[in-house]
């Protein structure tokens, strides 16, 4: 019988190693020309990572503090596409070719109506077509995930708000959504 894979370490993932000096020294993380504000609190338990900030998109990653420190895979993320068009549905089943027909259910994130879905999958089904990604957020192919997406409008925007992390303990990473629902605030 081979040995098991470890377990990827998120500290490893080209993604975790971004720039943050920018964000050093702030009290409020400030994309409110993206449409939202992370206040200071949201960083006691996350390690925020802006991962693509340009005229097209804010991506930003959020890593739980606790799951670096014991060396768990998890991210949380918020992306904000400026110039998407179209119903909530179609932005949702245009993100890649595992969420193309993917039923979703009436949720709110950020105090707004918005559609969800959750499931576990592999990271080769989730990133199908686009592997690349595998590497940058530090998985592994088979890696088994529980993935849950939160889609929404604001200002005419489209955003996701995206969690991933090592099946089980599903109360405590609903915890930490609710950490950034509750926190990080629409402008």
């Amino acid at each position: 019988m081979a040995d098991p894979q470890p377990m990827p370490s998120i500290t490893a993932a080209p993604a975790y190693k971004g720039d943050r000096s920018q964000l050093t020294a702030r009290t409020t993380y400030d994309f409110s020309d993206y449409g939202f504000v992370i206040p200071w609190i949201v960083s006691e338990a996350f390690e925020i990572v802006p991962v693509n900030v340009d005229d097209q998109q804010a991506f930003i990653f959020m890593f739980p503090r606790e799951d670096i420190a014991e060396e768990r895979y998890s991210l949380f993320n918020l992306h904000a596409f400026l110039k998407f068009t179209g119903t909530v549905e179609e932005f949702a089943h245009s993100r890649g070719q595992s969420v193309a027909t993917i039923e979703l259910s009436p949720s709110r994130a950020y105090g707004v109506e918005a559609m969800t879905y959750k499931r576990q999958i592999a990271m080769s089904n989730l990133f199908k077509g686009a592997e690349q990604v595998i590497t940058f957020i530090g998985g592994r192919p088979d890696l088994l995930v529980s993935d849950s997406h939160t889609y929404f409008t604001h200002r005419h925007n489209h955003y996701y708000s995206g969690m991933i992390h090592m099946p089980g303990n599903d109360e405590r990473y609903d915890a930490l959504r609710s950490i950034l629902f509750a926190n990080i605030r629409l402008v």
